[in-house]
């Protein structure tokens, strides 16, 4: 309770208390089964530790031997202290002072006629008094506030440049944010009065004035990237401490406070003084009072340059993120490191050299590509650095090729070649060579590492793969491509038919169906003993020559070819339909299925086939063509089912690939629509197949497999 007099006489049976600021308190209880009432007084300042203890004095004092109780009157104690202290800051608060600031700041702007400047017209930073002197009000500005006891507020113009805010009577000390824009403010202080009479005050900051170096070495050439540290002579602290990195023609801007500054060189945390690349400097600069910008010219005297030394192999790939280090090479301090590095994403090795001969050694990583090797690098006295670029060799290592198909699975028996594409390359593969991939659709060759070669698949009579060409280089030790399956493959059968899927859903594909088919025919059954026949599968089957397999004459090839290009997509899917024909009128080895899947192929299909197939007595294979099916869907599942039930192979082909097509071009150029060819050459079609090739051993080998 707060003596009202001021005096500590208003309670005098509890002794009262000297001193208008001390605080008196009382409290009474009832010890357990005593009947007696014991009285307890002290006095204090809110340090609630200090009364508990005198608390805790004189309950031993009287005897109390209830532990229990003596707990409770010291708890309620603590806790009657601690209400004090919340009256007294509720008494604290009520007393501050309403204060209103207004923050202006003269800056060199052009105003405009609505009586603002360009710059603010358009990012509203700042608005202009023209009525105040052309004084601008600063927005979203922090300006510290400082009472003379220590404690520290934190305010904030609001947009229009003001702050409005509560502070206790007494003097207040006002400063700018540190790594503001503001150097100081005027006044840099205000005193409050006791009362409670709001007050406003008008605070003019001025900024930091533009300053420039430009940093020289003795050779009075720009230095770029220095790393320059300014800071006030009588600094308290290192955070008033400002960082400068100069640009490639020397220079460095940055806003400073006026004053004596102290320019030194920042090195890096941990780099020793005999690794900085110049001599110690301290140089002091003075920024004046007056509002130009001021330039500062800075000599320093170079003892290491900067040297970049651009790294390539052969063809002109970098040798980047590289690890490299130069050593002294000069007698007394040979074998001494100067510099360690990487290189950057474009092969520049950049270090710092004193003066001297060095031995540059390029040390790559064994997973890198580059062989290791080393060379001289001469730095004159005046910076000059000998040579600027180097050719690093690069090894040459077993590189395994991956061959996968669209569809993600490997691509096996691909008969492919490898050789450089500038016919230069290394001895152990100096021109073409061919190779298989194995089971797992995997080839090894010998290459030297980030050097262009040109990836080939071979194009045959009967090829398994579409073929294809392109050029790359690699750094690795594994190089992944894409091959693409031709639509049919290669033909072993004797008596073959030809169904093909041509409803609605067929029409994206159809013309690279019939393009490879026309293919097949040309190729692999021109001038043999094989029979055939094509039937386009719709609503209603329709067959080249309706009643059995023809012989491969000039003349019958020429007519399945023209029967090939006169089908068209549209209606529906009837794949069984024309299944259930061919079975029960053709005697044949194999049918060839082309389809997209577009159908019902679940059990019900698969059993309405069996029966069919199993009432033909050659007991034929259906080979399925999936076109663009995506594995282990429906449909991929149901012609993969179709080709184990009939013992045949289930073939995926993605027809998404830009693949060269030379008789679909031939087709193409000579007008081919539906019905519109006036005389398809057979012989120029043996001569595109002559020139893709012809049957190999290997493809040979191939059929007997199948």
């Amino acid at each position: 309770v707060l003596s009202p007099s001021g005096g500590g006489e208003v309670f005098p049976e509890f002794g009262g208390a000297e001193g208008g600021d001390r605080r008196l308190f009382r409290r009474a209880a009832l010890r357990r089964g005593g009947g007696r009432s014991d009285a307890v007084c002290f006095g204090g300042k809110g340090d609630a530790g200090r009364h508990a203890s005198k608390a805790r004095q004189e309950v031993c004092r009287t005897g109390c031997g209830n532990l229990r109780w003596k707990a409770r009157v010291l708890q309620d104690t603590v806790a009657e202290v601690a209400k004090t202290d919340h009256v007294i800051r509720q008494l604290q608060e009520f007393c501050r002072v309403s204060v209103r600031m207004t923050l202006w700041c003269k800056e060199s702007k052009k105003v405009t006629a609505e009586g603002g400047s360009a710059r603010d017209a358009i990012n509203g930073t700042a608005s202009i008094d023209c009525a105040n002197g052309g004084r601008l009000r600063q927005p979203h500005a922090t300006v510290l506030c400082t009472h003379s006891k220590g404690d520290l507020q934190e305010f904030h113009t609001n947009a229009e440049g003001e702050i409005e805010g509560l502070l206790f009577p007494g003097t207040h000390t006002l400063e700018c944010e540190l790594g503001s824009r503001f150097d100081r403010l005027m006044p840099d202080a205000i005193a409050v009065p006791a009362r409670f009479s709001p007050l406003e005050v008008e605070v003019m900051a001025s900024l930091k004035k533009p300053c420039t170096f430009a940093v020289f070495d003795h050779l009075n050439r720009p230095f770029s990237a220095f790393p320059l540290r300014l800071r006030p002579r009588d600094a308290r602290d290192e955070l008033q401490s400002l960082r400068v990195v100069t640009k490639v023609n020397g220079r460095g801007r940055v806003r400073l406070g006026r004053g004596v500054w102290v320019a030194t060189y920042d090195a890096a945390e941990g780099e020793p003084q005999d690794a900085w690349p110049i001599r110690a400097i301290r140089t002091e600069l003075e920024v004046q009072e007056a509002e130009v910008p001021q330039f500062f010219r800075l000599c320093v005297h170079r003892v290491r340059f900067t040297c970049e030394i651009m790294l390539h192999t052969r063809y002109q790939e970098p040798v980047a993120l590289c690890p490299f280090v130069a050593k002294f090479a000069e007698r007394g301090t040979s074998g001494r490191v100067v510099c360690r590095g990487v290189t950057t994403d474009i092969g520049l090795a950049a270090c710092d050299l004193p003066a001297g001969r060095f031995t540059f050694r390029v040390e790559p990583s064994e997973d890198m590509a580059f062989v290791p090797q080393h060379f001289e690098v001469i730095v004159s006295d005046e910076g000059v650095f000998s040579p600027r670029d180097r050719m690093v060799e690069t090894k040459t290592v077993d590189v395994t090729l991956q061959l996968v198909t669209p569809d993600g699975e490997a691509a096996p028996g691909c008969i492919c070649s490898l050789a450089p594409q500038f016919g230069n390359g290394t001895a152990s593969l100096s021109q073409e060579v061919p190779m298989r991939t194995d089971e797992g659709g995997l080839a090894t060759a010998t290459v030297s590492l980030l050097e262009p070669y040109v990836f080939r698949v071979r194009d045959m009579r009967a090829p398994e793969y579409m073929p294809q060409e392109f050029a790359f280089l690699t750094d690795r030790r594994t190089v992944t491509a894409v091959v693409a399956r031709s639509v049919f493959g290669p033909i072993c059968e004797r008596q073959v038919v030809f169904v093909v899927d041509t409803s609605g859903s067929m029409g994206p594909y159809l013309s690279d169906v019939k393009a490879a088919l026309n293919m097949t025919i040309a190729r692999q059954f021109h001038q043999s003993n094989k029979r055939f026949n094509v039937v386009a599968a719709t609503g209603c089957p329709t067959e080249f020559r309706p009643g059995g397999l023809v012989d491969c004459t000039p003349v019958n090839i020429e007519d399945a070819m023209r029967f090939c290009e006169s089908m068209s997509a549209g209606g529906t899917s009837n794949i069984l339909r024309a299944i259930a024909h061919v079975l029960r009128t053709l005697d044949f080895e194999a049918m060839y299925l082309v389809t997209d899947g577009k159908c019902d192929v679940g059990d019900e299909f698969l059993g309405q086939v069996k029966t069919h197939f199993l009432q033909h007595p050659g007991r034929p294979k259906i080979h399925p063509v999936g076109i663009n099916c995506v594995p282990q869907r429906l449909t991929y599942r149901g012609l993969g089912a179709l080709a184990s039930m009939t013992h045949a192979t289930f073939r995926r082909v993605c027809l998404q690939q830009d693949v060269s097509d030379p008789v679909g071009d031939l087709v193409a150029a000579q007008g081919g629509a539906a019905g519109g060819h006036a005389g398809l050459s057979l012989l120029d079609l043996a001569g595109a197949a002559a020139e893709g090739g012809t049957t190999t051993e290997e493809e040979a080998e191939d059929c007997r497999g199948g």
